[in-house]
């Protein structure tokens, strides 16, 4: 192609010489030679251009309302089109979750900020990139919860009763901060498996229980009754949180920026059209079928660093229940910090 066009240029110049002027003449060249040039270095970069390899990310979620936005990135190509190459890995329970995080099965989950503190004084160096949900006491997902045929109402008529709960979890944590200074008033009854925790309430084999949303809901549709909830406080009690391992954060601090700028546009797609995204909440909830028709979704907040003001809380109460042994500052759990 390059050899076509000069051979034309040549013979033209040729064949038209003696009408022109030397000056014209070289002006020509010059910019033929430019024009060559252009060509050449175009063809170069070309060849040498390489399309950049997507970086890859296994992250581990729960069948939970939280983990919507990243179904949604995956499903509809937004991780793919920020160069990233994204594998949801679903666990059944957060032990399962945590393990693998802990193994390097995955390289990040959605978990909670407590989990995240237990982990960091076990050894492991992870950290809060965002916060998911919890952002606002709307988002809460946490109900206590009374047995159908207790005689509880209110929260003064619970001194002396049992509360069905898992310990040193969230659910305890959320247990304590929605009783307050009545949370010494109770007795607690370990069942960690939540859908047995259900079934004793149910069963009126306990006088209470703490149970997350959509069961929470469940319940209270088959008699149980709601005694407190943490999306009616005045401020948020309960946070979900997206976490990374340290290591793959200091060799992939890019990809986790661009893993929060696709995890933004996911937020806006579905808060921006919720009824064309109700049909997968729904399922990855594991919305109750009774329930299908009522169930609210929440408004997803876009990433933003977690507040220190609720770490610390967080990190109270455990220092309170003997859970760490470390001093675990802000600073060292916090991306950005």
């Amino acid at each position: 192609m390059r050899k076509f066009f000069f051979n034309d240029f040549m013979v033209e110049f040729m064949s038209r010489g003696h009408r022109m002027s030397g000056k014209i003449s070289k002006m020509k060249i010059g910019l033929f030679g430019l024009v060559l040039i252009s060509i050449t270095l175009a063809g170069c970069i070309q060849e040498t251009e390489q399309p950049k390899e997507k970086v890859n990310l296994k992250i581990g979620v729960l069948p939970i309302e939280d983990s919507l936005p990243l179904v949604i990135a995956k499903e509809e190509g937004i991780f793919d089109k920020y160069g990233l190459n994204v594998d949801i890995v679903m666990f059944q329970s957060a032990l399962e979750r945590d393990s693998a995080l802990t193994s390097g099965e995955v390289s990040a989950v959605v978990t909670d900020p407590l989990a995240v503190i237990l982990l960091k004084n076990g050894g492991i160096d992870v950290r809060i990139v965002s916060i998911c949900l919890g952002k606002t006491p709307q988002e809460g997902v946490f109900k206590i919860l009374a047995s159908p045929s207790s005689n509880i109402t209110d929260v003064k008529d619970i001194e002396g009763k049992k509360i069905a709960i898992s310990r040193n979890t969230i659910i305890e944590y959320v247990t304590d901060k929605l009783l307050g200074d009545m949370k010494d008033e109770v007795e607690k009854v370990e069942i960690k498996k939540i859908p047995l925790r259900l079934q004793t309430l149910l069963d009126n084999k306990v006088d209470m229980a703490t149970l997350p949303e959509p069961l929470a809901s469940l319940a209270e549709l088959k008699g149980a009754k709601k005694i407190l909830s943490d999306s009616e406080m005045d401020d948020s009690i309960s946070h979900t949180v997206i976490v990374f391992k340290g290591s793959y954060i200091d060799e992939n601090k890019d990809a986790v920026e661009k893993f929060l700028l696709a995890y933004d546009d996911a937020v806006e797609r579905i808060n921006s059209d919720p009824s064309r995204y109700r049909d997968k909440f729904i399922e990855i909830a594991r919305v109750p079928e009774p329930l299908v028709g009522t169930y609210k979704m929440p408004k997803y907040p876009k990433s933003e660093i977690f507040p220190e003001k609720y770490f610390n809380e967080y990190l109270e109460w455990a220092k309170s229940k003997g859970l760490i042994e470390k001093e675990i500052s802000y600073e060292s759990v916090i991306y950005g910090k």
